[in-house]
């Protein structure tokens, strides 16, 4: 009686009703078309030191196809390769493999024809997908190698690891993608995107045709984890799910019109036909300087890079110490538990390069300590230990696209060394589409 009963409840729970959506525009944890590991750090020089897992989820019977591209911190992508997931599949990818040089080896039905590197199994009587899918130019359509091939050569390696501690890159010409932290060859930083796509490729969101590849289903889900076993703690957190607009969906949003503020609207020049929601500009949060959590509080913010380069996703020189290089901010208050106010990120210290507008999030991702030292940013040290902040991640300099408008993201994560440790993401105050046209208007405001 309990198999049947446990055979039943299966097949109820993988019964094809469809994955759970949510309101295009409100940024929630549900299956979607995108998503964003807002920030991640991999430590290269020691093996327990930090690292950053994340995970890949299909929530549908179907078989999907999910083109990973990793970005540096000044928002200048350095790999790209795609994951093939069966129905109900989930692929776990941790960062320091792929710094080291192996990537998740998965294939579709055509290439996995002994069903042992995507497996697909489950109940009989309602067996996922397991698909063919087309694959262009790259590793992922060459028979000899499923897709994606499993391991990276030694310069897209040295090129990896320079790139995202802010070093000049052989496969650059010399350039820099990154910042550099001053702290030799340890630290790797920057953050992925996950795009659920029509085909393989190696193209990156600012090739121009990218949004033909795109898919506009919302299967994705997943989560992502700091681990950092010489510190004995780690966090962890859901990846930022970014809705589509499916064809032939008609709301308050959809279909996002051109001129919209779209996820990769930067990129095609506002022509929306990416469908993908932006995300907020303004958020709150708390924060905790003291007692328990004795290593005090970090925000990890994610910023459009609407003016980090002269060129977006172009490398530069590794000498680049103007402040037109990096990103202002509209307003950051810290309020304590006593409803006391302070203006943030206006009279602090200046540090190399100098900051025009005191920044202090400049970068297109950071982890930003609240209680102060950060070498590439302006402090945001709130005059109390205890309360919680606003950040308004609009930006002072408009474009021609969206204005100063200019989406972002902030995860906040109090530790204490060797003790504990939690993340949770800052509450949202609007979306980027906000009163842009096609982008609906929200009426929180």
């Amino acid at each position: 009686m309990k198999t049947t009963l446990l055979g039943l409840a299966l097949a109820v729970l993988l019964a094809p009703s469809g994955p759970a959506s949510a309101k295009i525009g409100t940024i929630d944890d549900v299956p979607a078309a995108t998503l964003l590991l807002p920030y991640f750090e991999v430590d290269l020089g020691k093996l327990d030191g930090i690292t950053t897992l994340f995970s890949i989820n299909n929530a549908s019977p179907n078989a999907a196809l999910a083109h990973v591209v990793v970005w540096t911190d000044h928002s200048i992508p350095t790999l790209a390769f795609d994951v093939y997931l069966t129905g109900y599949d989930v692929q776990t990818i941790n960062l320091r493999d792929i710094f080291g040089g192996t990537l998740p080896q998965t294939a579709d039905a055509r290439l996995d024809r002994g069903d042992t590197l995507s497996p697909n199994s489950g109940p009989a009587q309602n067996p996922p997908a397991d698909v063919d899918f087309p694959g262009r130019m790259g590793p992922c359509s060459r028979p000899a190698d499923p897709f994606p091939s499993p391991t990276l050569t030694a310069a897209t390696v040295e090129h990896l690891r320079n790139a995202h501690t802010g070093k000049p890159s052989p496969l650059l010409g010399g350039l820099c993608a990154g910042a550099d932290y001053g702290e030799g060859y340890d630290l790797a930083r920057g953050y992925v995107t996950v795009d659920v796509v029509r085909s393989c490729s190696l193209a990156i969101p600012s090739d121009p045709g990218y949004a033909s590849l795109l898919a506009f289903d919302n299967v994705l889900w997943g989560d992502y984890f700091y681990a950092n076993a010489a510190e004995s703690y780690a966090q962890g957190e859901t990846l930022v799910a970014v809705e589509a607009c499916k064809p032939g969906e008609t709301t308050d949003r959809c279909p996002f019109k051109p001129g919209a503020y779209t996820f990769y609207g930067r990129y095609s020049q506002a022509d929306a036909k990416d469908q993908r929601e932006p995300l907020a500009t303004s958020f709150v949060t708390r924060y905790v300087n003291g007692g328990a959590f004795n290593q005090g509080t970090d925000l990890i913010v994610w910023r459009d890079s609407k003016f980090l380069n002269t060129n977006t996703n172009a490398p530069h020189s590794c000498n680049l110490s103007t402040d037109s290089s990096y990103l202002s901010q509209a307003a950051i208050y810290s309020f304590d538990e006593w409803e006391h106010s302070s203006e943030l990120c206006v009279n602090g210290d200046y540090v190399l390069p100098v900051f025009r507008d005191n920044t202090c999030f400049p970068l297109a991702t950071q982890r930003i300590d609240l209680e102060g030292g950060n070498i590439i940013a302006n402090d945001a040290t709130p005059p109390y230990s205890f309360g919680w902040m606003y950040l308004d991640l609009n930006h002072k300099k408009p474009d021609s696209l969206f204005g100063t408008t200019a989406q972002a993201w902030v995860t906040t994560v109090m530790s204490a060394a060797g003790r504990f440790s939690v993340g949770f993401d800052a509450i949202q105050l609007d979306n980027a589409g906000d009163g842009t046209p096609g982008g609906g208007v929200n009426p929180r405001r």
